[in-house]
């Protein structure tokens, strides 16, 4: 008896194996390239915030000494600031009203709880628009000291 078996084969004799083969669609390709992009971004962007260092002042503790201790001798009275005239009846330091020029650059101060002039405390100006310097409180009262970015 004989039994005819046959092999798949193709035309040059050789056995062929036919898997199916899934493939992803083109729009399944989009959302991996997109989310893989919004992951990537998503790192970066973490990376920058935590890994970069918070915002540097423009100076450094010791170069604003001088203007540390003018704000306290001009407070204290022993730096002669001659008061100006805001209202009538009212009158205040002229560095609290036009701050103290130093090395360039302009320096304000206010006082927390005393009536102040300088233009954080008129309105003149936000308060993201300013880097502030130092907070003293090493007197009766806190003083600010800060500069116009």
């Amino acid at each position: 008896m004989i039994i005819n078996a046959t092999t798949h084969q193709g035309e040059d004799g050789v056995l062929r194996i036919e898997v199916p083969v899934r493939r992803i669609s083109s729009r399944g390709f989009v959302v991996l390239i997109g989310g893989e992009l919004v992951l990537f971004f998503g790192v970066l962007i973490w990376a920058l915030f935590w890994l970069l260092p918070s915002g540097t002042p423009f100076a450094s503790r010791n170069d604003i000494t001088p203007v540390v201790e003018t704000v306290r001798g001009s407070l204290s009275g022993a730096i002669n600031d001659p008061l100006v005239d805001v209202q009538p009846g009212m009158s205040v330091r002229a560095s609290n009203l036009r701050g103290l020029s130093m090395g360039g650059s302009t320096y304000y101060y206010y006082v927390e709880g005393g009536a102040n002039f300088d233009p954080l405390s008129r309105g003149s100006i936000k308060r993201d628009s300013v880097e502030i310097m130092m907070r003293d409180n090493s007197g009766p009262s806190l003083v600010v000291i800060y500069r116009v970015r």
